[in-house]
């Protein structure tokens, strides 16, 4: 999640520019009074500074691939087929309806406090993080150590840092514990420190936001994050349509999504569902064409404008709503 939307607007592999991080022959020393700076920070609002330096697991160099990473510029994209193959793939919809009956009773209480149906929860623990088996296993405070000395963003990782250890400092995580993806996005749901703050939810009622080992929390401070995003509950995402005449013109982002208009508009264009009918006329939706008007397009409403709130990539939001789409179907009792 969070991670950092670096030019993710549809999922994009990366290809090097050949920019070399800029540690210099004395970069470690350099880098190591940085952190001592840092900690001088971390102390002034009131941390333990130690508590900072102990995060560091001994390991006080830059983490160069963090530098390498960020200094690499999006140059092609996977098309909307191949994304979704991937994200939909057979063996995650299974993983995720047995995930859904193993924890169907917690899934439910979260669901009754926020508002939010099960399998949208499941599928985005699944898509983030294959359902918690893959939340990466980089030091967090390490790498946004690295990239609050050496980025194009350095003002943006220092909050992020600072939020790090605010985490810490509250005890809901250990510092040996704190692991996630070189961008500093945490836990089995993705957050960064700073969605942790305003989201984190304790979701057994143990005194700890623990999003890293407590499934309870991560459920609960995903409904969190959306239900406070804006999610609608009970309405529906979007649904297929298709298109019956040319389409007038209208600006489509570089997301494949379309301006806004009413469903009476859209059907006075020339859309129609794909089963069934589309909706009463009055709410607003935008049209979805991932790989243009010849192939799958769909008409989308407010709920997927919250995924959007959580990952800026329409394949992401996509996949995530799909993805429930399938869990929902294969646990039907």
């Amino acid at each position: 999640m969070h991670l950092l939307r670096l030019g993710l607007a549809a999922g994009f592999v990366f290809a090097s520019i050949g920019a070399v991080p800029s540690f210099a022959a004395d970069g470690k020393d350099e880098f190591r009074t940085f952190i001592d700076e840092l900690a001088d920070d971390v102390a002034k609002q009131g941390m333990d500074k130690q508590l900072f330096y102990r995060a560091f697991e001994g390991n006080f160099t830059p983490y160069t691939r963090a530098v390498e990473l960020i200094q690499q510029q999006p140059e092609s994209k996977f098309s909307f087929t191949k994304y979704s193959a991937s994200m939909l793939s057979t063996a995650r919809i299974k993983k995720g309806q047995e995930n859904f009956k193993a924890y169907h009773d917690t899934l439910q209480m979260v669901s009754d406090k926020y508002g939010v149906a099960p399998q949208v929860i499941v599928a985005l623990w699944g898509v983030e993080t294959f359902y918690g088996k893959w939340p990466g296993n980089h030091n967090i405070i390490r790498s946004l150590a690295t990239l609050a000395y050496d980025s194009h963003r350095k003002a943006f990782f220092r909050k992020e840092l600072m939020d790090a250890v605010h985490i810490l400092q509250e005890g809901h995580i250990t510092p040996e514990e704190m692991k996630g993806s070189w961008a500093g996005a945490m836990g089995q749901c993705q957050f960064m420190p700073s969605s942790f703050m305003t989201f984190a939810a304790d979701g057994d009622g143990d005194g700890h936001k623990d999003i890293w080992n407590n499934p309870k929390d991560v459920f609960a401070s995903t409904a969190n994050y959306l239900k406070r995003s804006g999610w609608q509950t009970g309405k529906p995402w979007g649904e297929r349509v298709v298109l019956t005449k040319i389409l007038p013109p209208f600006k489509v982002s570089d997301r494949g999504l379309s301006e806004e208009m009413t469903i009476a508009e859209w059907k006075k264009a020339g859309i129609k569902a794909a089963k069934g009918d589309l909706p009463a006329g009055t709410s607003k939706a935008r049209l979805f064409m991932p790989e243009g008007p010849s192939k799958k397009s769909y008409l989308v409403y407010e709920n997927f404008d919250v995924i959007l709130r959580w990952n800026r990539s329409s394949y992401f939001a996509h996949s995530v709503l799909a993805l429930a789409d399938e869990i929902a179907k294969g646990t039907d009792s």
